[in-house]
């Protein structure tokens, strides 16, 4: 795990760098250091993730060229393309190296990073777009020489941490000659289920954006979250103490220094990195190393989006992401036969009290929420167009009164 989160934080720092130096945007701001991970894991991943990278950049440029489809929607597309084409081809390489990528196991599948990395890439005017794929690369290899130098150095001193990338199931670990620790996990939720959820959460997160303007805990997070529930019980409290800590130490940086976007961003994902990293320093026997290190990325893009949040909304943010996961657990808990080491394994029990009453204060936020969107009919009559008359229309006519009472 020190090898991956080694790997993490130097590639946030370079990315940070970069982007704020020279206005490099790289993919992402966790895009080449979690390829890197990716790699170091299963080299075929960086097949994988090229794939999904094209058929969505393939996917951006159909929709620019014929339609007027634009922003949140082209992101989306892309986002959607890259996960469905990661999925296919994952597919058809688990089945052409059976032995070498089990497809239930590889992060990269069903990854949002592939449509992430080509809608930054799309923005690009194409002098910018091959000088920032040319510093990728560039990134890219010395990140990956950062993390085989640091699996050596560990491989003679010992590690106290769990392991992500020493896995007897890497390839390189047998390429760079060290011995291989921890033994490879199996799949306790079905491929099917997590993905119906991840779907899910995307819709509902679109949804709040689009509604109320409201940004929950992040795109994937929340079901990933229920979904690692399920192995390690104590993932919702580790993220959600681990949350909390590291938005306190963003908004105190921002106060101080004003840092905004991507360097934030990459300041709170290496505070999350480095907080997972502790808690498997202390209590390395008691999860997944891979589990603990995306608990980590989670922290860090939970917090930086709770700080984007408005004060005023801040409430309602934490208490419908509560809400969301307790129904997203709920959902995996009617399918699958949760083990000893998950969480609620004996039973609901109390755990369904407490889930009533988060949903109930969610319930709460949302009647606030939808009782905060003005009357769109009063918004038309109090408009600057209110009182503009074009041949006799008044404002019982008014488009926008129209629109909205069609809607409802």
């Amino acid at each position: 795990m020190i090898a991956a989160s080694v790997v993490m934080i130097a590639g946030l720092a370079i990315v940070a760098f970069l982007s704020q130096a020279y206005g490099y945007r790289l993919g992402g701001v966790m895009v080449v250091p979690l390829i890197v991970v990716y790699t170091l894991r299963e080299p075929l991943s960086l097949v994988i993730f090229a794939s999904g990278t094209a058929a969505a950049w393939a996917a951006l440029w159909a929709l620019r060229e014929y339609t007027l489809n634009y922003g949140r929607r082209l992101f989306l597309a892309a986002v959607g393309v890259g996960a469905i084409a990661t999925v296919g081809v994952g597919f058809t390489v688990s089945q052409l190296f059976p032995g070498r990528l089990p497809f239930e196991n590889a992060e990269v599948i069903a990854s949002i990073f592939p449509g992430v990395t080509a809608y930054n890439l799309m923005r690009l005017d194409l002098e910018n777009r091959r000088a920032d794929l040319l510093t990728m690369a560039g990134c890219y290899a010395a990140l990956l020489a950062v993390g085989v130098f640091s699996l050596v150095v560990l491989a003679r001193v010992g590690s106290p941490t769990p392991p992500v990338l020493a896995l007897p199931t890497s390839d390189v670990v047998g390429w760079i000659g060290i011995e291989p620790r921890g033994t490879a996990l199996g799949t306790v939720t079905p491929s099917w289920l997590s993905i119906s959820l991840l779907l899910a959460d995307v819709a509902i997160y679109e949804g709040f954006r689009k509604r109320y303007d409201l940004r929950l805990a992040g795109i994937i997070i929340i079901p990933l979250l229920a979904v690692f529930s399920v192995r390690y019980g104590p993932a919702i409290a580790v993220f959600s103490i681990g949350a909390t800590a590291v938005f306190f130490l963003v908004s105190y940086v921002h106060w101080v220094t004003l840092l905004y976007g991507r360097v934030l961003l990459a300041l709170s994902l290496a505070l999350g990195v480095l907080y997972a990293l502790a808690i498997g320093v202390l209590r390395p026997l008691s999860a997944p190393g891979i589990t603990l290190f995306f608990i980590g990325l989670f922290v860090g893009i939970g917090a930086y989006n709770l700080h984007r949040v408005t004060p005023a909304n801040r409430r309602a943010h934490i208490r419908i992401s509560a809400a969301l996961f307790a129904i997203f657990y709920a959902t995996i808990f009617l399918f699958v036969d949760v083990p000893a080491s998950g969480l609620i394994s004996d039973g609901p029990g109390p755990y369904a009290l407490v889930a009533v009453v988060v949903v109930g204060l969610a319930a709460v936020e949302l009647r606030r929420l939808e009782r905060s969107i003005p009357d769109a009919a009063a918004f038309a009559r109090e408009s600057v167009f209110a009182n503009v008359s074009v041949d006799g229309a008044d404002t019982d006519d008014s488009p926008l009164v129209a629109e909205t009472e069609e809607d409802r």
